[in-house]
């Protein structure tokens, strides 16, 4: 069953800025980077929210500005068993938007769609 907020993921043109922006103006701290193949996914607790930045290429489809493509991604909970919580979700009717994934990390996560089409991440970390 859920826990607690896991994160906040936000998509951003220029990931050093929003860093900065969120270092600077609201005394965040840069917990973590992760460099993936395309992108970069920096973590940081923003006076206890944690929020996930990842940087999106201008050029990318995903950051036009004004057409809803950039911002808030989606919102994660973690979980304590995923695959019961999935099951207990798909009882409720809710509509699994991916199922289970095992990450390189080993955590496991789905994605489950919530009202307006919003993203809500499911998260067991081990």
């Amino acid at each position: 069953m859920l826990m607690t907020l896991d994160h906040i993921h936000l998509y951003c043109g220029d990931i050093e800025k929003a860093v900065a922006y969120f270092r600077d103006v609201f005394g965040g701290k840069e917990l973590f980077r992760e460099k993936r193949p395309t992108t970069v996914l920096v973590f940081m607790d923003v006076q206890g929210a944690p929020l996930a930045l990842m940087a999106i290429p201008p050029e990318s489809d995903q950051f036009e500005v004004g057409k809803g493509k950039r911002g808030l991604d989606h919102i994660g909970f973690k979980v304590k068993d995923l695959p019961a919580t999935l099951e207990e979700m798909k009882k409720k009717g809710v509509r699994i938007a991916q199922e289970l994934t095992v990450m390189p990390s080993g955590a496991k996560i789905a994605f489950v769609e919530g009202p307006d089409g919003i993203r809500i991440e499911l998260l067991q970390r081990d």
